[in-house]
């Protein structure tokens, strides 16, 4: 796992919930233990896509399920040839 992308992963997702990044464990599920709602994901979205320089389609976030899983993702995608 990419140090760098978590800690910016960790950084925006501490920015939709106004928490502090180490209060944000890895196994957290985002709706049960973070509350994540409809609105605090398509923010998160937004800040990912803003943070990566990468377009990440609703659609792809199905099946992600802990704040792992968008690490894991995130790194998958930077993995992708970078858009012209």
């Amino acid at each position: 796992m990419n140090n760098d992308v978590q800690h910016r992963v960790l950084k925006a997702i501490a920015e939709v919930l106004e928490r502090k990044e180490t209060e944000i464990r890895l196994d957290a599920s985002l709706r049960d233990d973070l509350a994540f709602d409809s609105l605090k994901q398509m923010t998160l979205s937004i800040l990912l896509e803003d943070e990566f320089h990468r377009t990440i389609p609703p659609e792809d976030l199905m099946g992600i399920v802990t704040v792992k899983d968008i690490i894991d993702f995130i790194d998958r995608k930077l993995q992708e040839p970078a858009p012209t």
